[in-house]
């Protein structure tokens, strides 16, 4: 867990906070669960600072 907390919480105003997701399965697993929790990959910044704009 540390090793988690360590590589992937992210800074924000100088408090640092873990991204997670939680997503619906389209159908119950095995065990009936019928949703799941990940980490989401952190990821550098592009150069510049610039975030990318989505084409629409």
């Amino acid at each position: 867990m540390e090793e988690i907390l360590k590589n992937q919480t992210v800074d924000y105003d100088g408090k640092e906070y873990l991204v997670f997701e939680v997503a619906s399965l389209k159908e119950p697993d095995q065990y009936g669960k019928t949703h799941t929790a990940y980490i989401s990959k952190k990821v550098a910044a592009p150069k510049g600072g610039k975030a990318r704009k989505n084409k629409a």
